[in-house]
């Protein structure tokens, strides 16, 4: 005969409430319902909230309202079991869909051995929840798994057959990144996009689903990516010249804001003057960046000081409300003042091919290929040997000074042959020095 029992086993205040349903003593399934209880006014012998005699009215109403749900579920399970087909396989998977058709006006699942159900049913029952290292995940977490959910349900549709869960294999995968490859998506990109499906479906395996044994053989990947910056000079090019246009001088000391701040154009384009504090006499831009979510103290380079007294201490107004359209408007006037400035040299990099719908890699003149990520890229570039590297990724946010390199095109050679230009330099100081003894 199928029981039912709750279980409480997080000591915290908002502890979850497992139900636990047993066919058999050799034979029980354990799931996660939606109610919480503080374990305190939890009777674990008896798998149900104590029996509060004493206490405020809301909290006698909560025992009573907790008590009435449990209920509820208990009965909702029991009579799905009544009503099981000979087809049915009772197991954990059975309980979870169980719990959710509970909470759901009562309607059971769709199978969710296939992908495609299992993928809905992610997107609504298992993302809004999911944690990394004890944290909720962050919001451009979701939004990234979202887009790459979005993406495996085109890919769906464009099979000869519904597929499960199990499927998904290397050569699947394979698959999926000619499809991605096909809708002019980078390479990089790409290679971001196919380890995120291993991610989302080992997670199948937690409600009994089975997945592909081959699963963990799927690996993302990297490629080299042009490393597009500009010069101080060249900036200096740009900056000498008067522009006509409104939205052109704006986009000018944008750039030379970005280039002395070192931030995306995501974080960048939405500066203001609230950002802007005074620590011992010194200007600082205080802000959190958008995509990772990283604190950083910016100095405040004298040139940006110039725009902002020249602006009555506001920064240049921004395009759009939408960051992505003014993204947009900002990358159009980018390469159009940098046109202007005769910003020729030729460059390594990708631009946009209407005819393929993709992007075509090659050497361009730097104004063709030039957008707003220049700006965080020369930063570390231009600072790169002149300071201490730890100082310029307290600025861009680069966790790692592995990850730094890579995001400036610099190898670990590249700092081994810095050491001789250290040494050089102290090897001329120290003949100054000698001389100097001499003349003395």
């Amino acid at each position: 005969m199928a029981t039912v029992k709750f279980i409480v086993q997080s000591e915290s205040d908002n502890a979850p409430i497992y139900v636990r349903l047993s066919l058999s003593k050799s034979e029980s399934f354990k799931r996660k319902t939606r109610e919480i209880v503080n374990p305190k006014q939890w009777n674990s012998k008896k798998g149900t909230p104590i029996n509060i005699q004493v206490g405020t009215k809301d909290i006698i109403n909560q025992k009573d309202d907790l008590v009435n749900v449990l209920a509820k579920i208990e009965r909702f399970i029991i009579e799905e079991y009544r009503k099981r087909s000979e087809t049915d396989i009772i197991n954990g998977l059975w309980l979870e869909e169980t719990i959710i058709a509970f909470y759901s006006g009562g309607k059971r699942l769709a199978q969710l051995d296939f992908l495609d159900n299992y993928l809905e049913y992610y997107l609504k029952d298992v993302l809004p929840f999911r944690k990394n290292r004890g944290k909720a995940i962050t919001e451009s977490t979701i939004k990234k798994q979202k887009t790459i959910i979005s993406k495996i349900q085109e890919f769906l549709k464009l099979q000869n057959k519904r597929l499960k869960v199990s499927d998904y294999d290397v050569k699947l995968s394979n698959k999926f990144e000619q499809f991605l490859e096909k809708q002019g998506i980078s390479k990089n990109t790409i290679g971001r996009y196919v380890k995120y499906p291993k991610t989302i479906i080992s997670h199948a395996k937690t409600l009994d689903i089975e997945v592909n044994e081959h699963l963990s053989e799927i690996k993302g990947y990297t490629t080299d990516t042009p490393t597009i910056y500009i010069t101080e000079s060249e900036l200096q090019q740009i900056a000498d010249i008067t522009f006509l246009n409104i939205g052109h001088t704006n986009t000018k000391d944008w750039l030379i804001i970005g280039f002395y701040t070192g931030q995306r154009a995501s974080d960048l384009l939405q500066m203001n003057k609230r950002q802007l504090i005074e620590i011992e006499g010194d200007l600082f831009i205080n802000l959190s960046q958008k995509k990772t979510a990283t604190p950083v103290l910016i100095p405040v380079h004298h040139k940006v000081k110039e725009i902002l007294k020249i602006r009555n201490g506001n920064f240049p107004p921004t395009y759009s409300d939408n960051i992505e359209s003014a993204k947009t408007i900002f990358n159009t006037n980018l390469r159009s003042i940098a046109k202007q400035a005769n910003i020729n040299r030729l460059e390594w990099g990708k631009k946009w091919n209407d005819e393929t719908k993709r992007f075509d890699y090659g050497n361009y003149p730097l104004h063709e290929i030039i957008s707003s990520h220049v700006c965080r890229r020369s930063f570390a570039t231009h600072n790169y040997a002149k300071m201490p590297t730890p100082i310029i990724m307290a600025v861009t946010g680069h966790k790692t000074e592995k990850e730094f390199l890579n995001y400036i095109g610099k190898s670990t050679n590249d700092l081994s042959k810095q050491m001789f230009d250290y040494w050089r330099k102290e090897k001329g100081t120290e003949q100054i020095q000698q001389s100097i003894k001499t003349v003395n």
